[in-house]
């Protein structure tokens, strides 16, 4: 603005201070010296004022936030062009917004959080009900007064939720708002509703609980995708010392499906009223039952509903530099723990029953009577236990009273027990011979081992110096002889592993399998190397068949969004790193193609770069002036626009005679890439009249 003097708009509004730097505005305090107040006026930047779209954007947010009036709304007051753009005059909130309270002061605590989501909850029942969806609630669109008050501001992206004239300005599958604070149809470029902005007012509120958002990235994309994709972590579960009611409300705003949030914002409302009129617990319908009925029935129970009573929440006194509720005029005796035995779960409960509509954050009750059903169930169990215990205590009792060391009661006769002799270290055969001779049967289990030579016995069972009947059998464990030891192959060619595993008199067994390294690579082995394994038996060698393939899908055209999500689901990562381009069939924001390009055969896992449209190509008008047509024409060409040559006399021998002397658009400017340009020649003549004419020129391959 000008140096000299102060600037005023309009012949009214003289500007200040610059206040704030918006995504197509400055914001600056001004003054209106017809009615002698300060306002806010936002000023379209200059680039943007000859695009009809966003001069269309900004006039909208006047016109829809001025039909608005809400104490919790900023207040539009006025709107107009001047100095070659357009400007919004509005309420002057003298204050911070909620972006720099919370910087400064980290998180809020739950009461100031719920009441200032309360406000907001209202500014967004009353847009709703107008038709407005406000699109980019944030904490920076929250403004807090030095006095308190909490308004919403910046409703430049709001849209019509009934079509109108606005129906073209926002069209589906566009996606507007912050990233951060995107709701899920947001993100994946759907219609939204009232809904949408109530899971962004989630994001406020758990981040105002939280002190950081439920979803952080390095990148908006990122975000985005995680809105669509991600469960956000309880603010319990994060440390977040909260009641139990206020995350359910928080979570409840941040669930995916619009369908399980709350219907409309006086719903929130409502349940955010029972928050702070001391409802900081979830109880059940049998919970509220009891309370209903201890109201009806004893002046006790009336008197607690009568010292219960709620209060509205912006009745609180605050401290402005804070943001921090100082008195408030409901705060419950108890926030937190169980109710003491016999009493009503929340002494509150009949008077909030009675005073607010039903909740949406309650749950619902266990049934009375499953008590008693799991009481029953665990009796049955413990008797079926003492049963089997019993049991089990009978025969330990029989196997210990069967007689003495020597004998077996088992009727008449009795019978003498054997001893089982050592035979660790024997021969096969001769360990055989002794157990026959002890009158025993033999079971022979050959086994692999290293360190044992062949047909010598290492195991017997059972072992040496038990009693055992007549005729029981013996098991012993033989060695099978020394064994070569399974090299290791893996990461050598197949050609080689097999050579070698052969050499050792192994049978190779070969399984493909797609992995990162070069075909016919081992990428495992069973057994695996220095295991102990006897010739002729089996090694299996897994063979790498190389990377798995994969096609780049097509994503041209899609938003960022369906774009990473189709790619992903392919079996691909995306890269963190948009590109852009310039694009003659692509809108804005789309993507225009993708590297490597769409049919792309590239390994499982590749990443994939999108470019994305910057819309049509620009070029900027070269400076054309004194030179020789021919000159001008090849110029305008090599710089993609198109030459409408005119003539217009000059005197023979003129300087200017087969030269530009003119041009539009003017040096300079940025068209896009096509326009024509009209550029003025000098034609020598001796005629005294006037004349223009317009030759065309052959088209240059």
């Amino acid at each position: 603005m000008s140096e000299e003097g102060p600037t005023v708009f309009n012949g009214r509004y003289e500007l200040l201070r610059h206040i704030a730097r918006g995504g197509m505005a400055d914001v600056y305090l001004a003054r209106d010296g017809l009615l002698n107040r300060e306002v806010a006026l936002k000023v379209l930047f200059p680039e943007f004022a000859n695009d009809p779209s966003f001069v269309e954007r900004f006039r909208r947010e006047a016109q829809a936030a001025a039909n608005l009036n809400h104490p919790n709304i900023v207040g539009i007051y006025d709107w107009g062009q001047e100095r070659g753009t357009y400007y919004i005059v509005m309420e002057h909130v003298s204050g911070r917004s909620m972006s720099d309270v919370l910087r400064s002061t980290g998180p809020l605590s739950p009461d100031r959080a719920a009441e200032i989501a309360f406000d907001v909850a209202g500014a967004l029942t009353v847009a709703h009900a107008a038709g407005l969806v406000h699109r980019d609630v944030k904490l920076g669109n929250i403004l807090v007064s030095d006095g308190g008050d909490v308004k919403v501001a910046d409703f430049g992206i709001a849209t019509a939720l009934h079509g109108g004239t606005d129906a073209g300005l926002t069209q589906h599958g566009s996606v507007m708002g912050t990233a951060t604070y995107f709701s899920p149809e947001q993100a994946q470029g759907k219609a939204v509703d009232g809904r949408s902005d109530l899971y962004s007012l989630g994001v406020v509120l758990y981040e105002m609980l939280a002190g950081i958002p439920p979803f952080q990235a390095e990148t908006p994309v990122a975000v985005a995708y995680k809105h669509v994709q991600e469960k956000p972590q309880g603010l319990r579960e994060r440390g977040v010392n909260v009641a139990q009611s206020l995350e359910a409300i928080t979570m409840k705003l941040l669930a995916k499906s619009p369908a399980n949030r709350y219907p409309a914002a006086d719903d929130l409302g409502n349940d955010l009223r029972r928050y702070l009129a001391g409802a900081h617990k979830i109880p059940g319908k049998a919970a509220a039952a009891a309370a209903g009925v201890a109201a009806a029935g004893g002046a006790t129970a009336a008197t607690a509903s009568q010292t219960a009573q709620p209060s509205s929440p912006s009745s609180a006194s605050v401290d402005a530099t804070t943001a921090q509720p100082v008195t408030p005029a409901a705060q419950p005796a108890q926030q937190s723990g169980a109710a003491p035995v016999g009493a009503v779960a929340d002494p509150n409960a009949a008077a909030m029953a009675a005073e607010y509509p039903g909740g949406y954050y309650y749950e619902e009750a266990p049934r009375s009577g499953g008590g008693v059903w799991r009481t029953a169930a665990l009796v049955s169990a413990l008797a079926i236990l003492v049963v089997i215990l019993g049991y089990l205590f009978v025969e330990f009792l029989d196997a210990l009273g069967g007689g003495s060391d020597n004998q077996v009661a088992d009727g008449d006769p009795t019978i003498e027990l054997v001893d089982v002799p050592s035979v660790l270290g024997n021969d096969v055969q001769d360990a055989q011979a002794t157990l026959l001779e002890a009158n025993l049967k033999v079971s022979i289990e050959y086994q692999t081992n290293s360190e044992v030579p062949g047909d010598q016995v290492f195991g017997q069972d059972p072992p040496s110096g038990e009693r055992v009947e007549p005729g029981g059998t013996v098991t012993l464990q033989v060695s099978s002889g020394t064994q070569t030891v399974v090299p290791n192959v893996i990461g050598e060619d197949v050609g080689a592993a097999t050579a070698e595993l052969q050499q050792q008199g192994y049978s190779v067994l070969q399984i493909p399998a797609t992995s990162p390294l070069d075909p016919g690579t081992v990428i495992d082995q069973t057994p695996g190397a220095g295991v102990a394994l006897a010739a002729g038996e089996d090694v299996e060698i897994v063979v790498s068949s190389g990377p798995e393939v994969v096609a780049v899908p097509d994503v041209e055209g899609l938003t960022v969004i369906a774009a990473v999500d189709l790619l992903r689901n392919a079996g691909l990562t995306v890269s963190t790193e948009q590109l852009e381009e310039p694009s003659e069939e692509i809108e804005e924001g789309k993507v225009v193609r993708t590297e490597p390009s769409v049919n792309s055969l590239v390994p499982s896992g590749s990443q994939i770069s999108i470019v994305v449209s910057t819309g049509f190509p620009q070029v900027v008008v070269p400076q054309l002036d004194g030179l020789f047509a021919d000159t001008a024409i090849t110029t305008l060409r090599n710089a993609g626009l198109d030459p409408i040559p005119v003539f217009e006399p000059v005197p023979v021998g003129s300087p200017q005679a087969g030269r530009v002397i003119a041009q539009s658009p003017a040096a300079f400017e940025t068209v896009d890439q096509d326009s024509p340009i009209t550029i003025t020649i000098g034609e020598a003549t001796e005629e005294t009249t006037t004349t223009t004419t317009t030759t065309t020129y052959p088209t240059v391959p």
